[in-house]
């Protein structure tokens, strides 16, 4: 079985054929208020399945995009209802989140790609390289192959940011310091996006669905476990989301999403959130997903999902 699904619980993979049939709008008054609070990866998905259901169900939810560790300390403090988060228990899932007292459900995934505004110039990077720009030892697009031209290294600026926790998963980081001092950070994905293209030179991370329609920006092939070049391209991705970063097409910088709640005590809007995620994993809202940049959840990772929403009895 492929190693990125060691999380699924046994028996996740019987196929759950009676979910998606479809839902009866539920009765609208007094229908309480859901919040939540976290991943910024996820956020423009979650705000147009919200907006969806505020249509068609009348269900009224909201979603503040953090990072993965802020939506975390919320959803314990109680301050929020549910948290999004891109961080596992490979990448440091906050220990708190235990599956005893939390439900955690992956609803999305995608890549967080190595973007540059460096036009004309086209990277390969490995692992030792991209370490080495992040603490400065390289430090000019020309010790890559490129024209000259300083290397603005952008980064985020909470270290709790499942983004950053993700690119140290994948360049084997194993604690202490993993950039130079001499770097930008930036709060969000959507901060990111915007600094590198604001700054000729800078070079920083993110995930993909943040470079629609940022053409100034260029992206880098990432060598995988096979020792192949692959760019973050949606065929790419979905390799290495179905099989794993051994397969000589995956990109190997891919993440899951996922909601977290907890398993009691959210009572009527518990019911809210459980209609809400059941319309992100239909077959409609996955597919609003793909047409905006979201990589598709494998089969057995999607019917899993499925599986664990509809024996949560909130």
């Amino acid at each position: 079985m492929n190693h990125r699904w060691w999380w699924l619980a046994p028996g996740a993979l019987i196929a759950w054929a009676v979910f998606g049939r479809g839902w009866q709008p539920p009765s609208t008054s007094r229908l309480p208020v859901v919040r939540g609070a976290g991943a910024t990866f996820p956020a423009p998905l979650y705000q147009r399945w919200f907006s969806v259901l505020q249509v068609r169900q009348g269900l009224s939810l909201s979603y503040q995009p953090l990072n993965s560790g802020q939506g975390a300390a919320q959803l314990v403090a109680g301050l929020v209802d549910f948290a999004g988060s891109d961080r596992d228990p490979s990448t440091g899932l906050d220990t708190r989140f235990d599956d005893s007292q939390w439900l955690r459900i992956p609803v999305t995934a995608g890549a967080i790609a190595v973007a540059y505004n460096l036009p004309n110039c086209r990277l390969r990077l490995t692992r030792a390289q991209l370490r080495l720009i992040l603490n400065g030892r390289i430090h000019n697009y020309q010790q890559l192959g490129c024209a000259p031209s300083p290397i603005t290294v952008v980064v985020r600026s909470d270290s709790s940011s499942g983004t950053t926790a993700n690119l140290l998963a994948y360049l084997q980081h194993r604690g202490g310091t993993w950039h130079s001092s001499a770097v930008d950070s930036v709060a969000s994905n959507e901060a990111m996006a915007t600094s590198l293209v604001r700054q000729p030179g800078a070079m920083g991370y993110l995930e993909t669905v943040y470079l629609n329609g940022r053409r100034g920006l260029q992206t880098a092939a990432l060598q995988n476990l096979a020792g192949t070049f692959v760019a973050p391209d949606d065929t790419a991705v979905q390799i290495a989301l179905e099989q794993d970063e051994s397969d000589p097409g995956a990109y190997p910088l891919t993440t899951y999403s996922w909601l977290v709640m907890p398993r009691r005590g959210l009572g009527a809007k518990g019911s809210v959130l459980k209609r809400a995620i059941t319309y992100g994993l239909s077959d409609s809202g996955q597919a609003s997903a793909r047409t905006m940049g979201y990589a598709a959840l494998p089969a057995v990772v999607l019917q899993y999902a499925r599986r664990r929403l509809e024996a949560w009895q909130p």
